[in-house]
C-alpha cells in the first residue's frame, strides 16, 4: 500500500511540474511577443497615435 501511495505522490508531482512548466513557457512567449510588438512600434517613430 505504501508503494502505491508513493507512486501516486510522484505522479502528482510530475503533473504539477508540467502545469507550472507550461505556464512559464506561455508567459515567456507572451512576454517575447510584447517586446517584439513594442520594438516594432518604437522603430516607426511612435507617431501613429498623434494622428
Amino acid at each position: 500500500m505504501k508503494t502505491c501511495q508513493d507512486a501516486g505522490d510522484v505522479g502528482t508531482t510530475i503533473g504539477v511540474g508540467l502545469i507550472v512548466g507550461f505556464w512559464v513557457a506561455a508567459d515567456f512567449v507572451l512576454a517575447l511577443t510584447y517586446v517584439i510588438y513594442r520594438l516594432a512600434n518604437r522603430q516607426q517613430g511612435g507617431r501613429s497615435r498623434q494622428g
